[in-house]
């Protein structure tokens, strides 16, 4: 492994991890709303889910730096990729690059006839690429006071939804592959994250030839 791919598996493994302290502030806040029914303390949850969503897109860009910023140095409209921040406009420039970018949900390893291990795919209970830029969107939403002559945002339903939107985003991290494609290598990172805060653990590196990806 290069220095530059060490580099970027490592902030990889950072970004992972200060994003599950992110999602277990916001569970902490949300049982404080739970009990005091103060809207602070669910906006704080809020804005805590907005922010680990937005470190997961930012380690998305991790594995393919290099091309990210190329390609967003081609852009006529602030090319400088240091300032992206929306997760749904980097998954845009990065699904440009990588096709396979977003992590790969899997469920635990089993050992195959021929002594092998085999990663299955996890079929549901995560947050899907499509549910994530939703989710993103939708808490965005809430990070501002309420315009009182604007409708009803229905922040109640968002307080009823944002275990659930946790637990789908603890579990897509949970065990999952990244694929990274460049002109020079092809490599895949099998990563398991702890929910409860332990240091992400790189499970399996594989690289080598090229490969595809199943669609189930």
């Amino acid at each position: 492994m290069s220095d530059s791919q060490e580099s970027g598996q490592n902030l990889y493994r950072e970004l992972l991890h200060e994003a599950t302290f992110r999602l277990i502030a916001a569970k902490r806040f949300h049982d404080g709303f739970s009990k005091s029914n103060s809207a602070p303390d669910l906006e704080a949850a809020i804005l805590q889910v907005r922010k680990a969503l937005e470190l997961i897109a930012y380690s998305a860009i991790a594995p393919d730096k290099k091309q990210y910023k190329a390609f967003r140095a081609g852009a006529k409209k602030q090319p400088d990729f240091t300032r992206d921040y929306h997760a749904g406009k980097i998954f845009s420039a990065l699904s440009r690059i990588n096709r396979d970018f977003y992590p790969l949900a899997l469920v635990p390893a089993e050992r195959q006839p021929d002594g092998s291990w085999h990663f299955g795919r996890r079929q549901d209970g995560y947050l899907t690429k499509k549910n994530f830029e939703n989710v993103y969107d939708r808490l965005g939403k809430y990070l501002h006071a309420h315009n009182p002559w604007s409708p009803n945002k229905q922040i109640q339903n968002l307080a009823n939804d944002l275990p659930g939107i946790i637990k789908k985003a603890e579990t897509l991290l949970s065990l999952h592959a990244r694929f990274i494609r460049t002109p020079d290598f092809q490599e895949v990172w099998v990563f398991k994250v702890d929910s409860n805060g332990g240091p992400p653990e790189l499970v399996r590196a594989v690289s080598g030839g090229s490969f595809e990806i199943n669609k189930s």
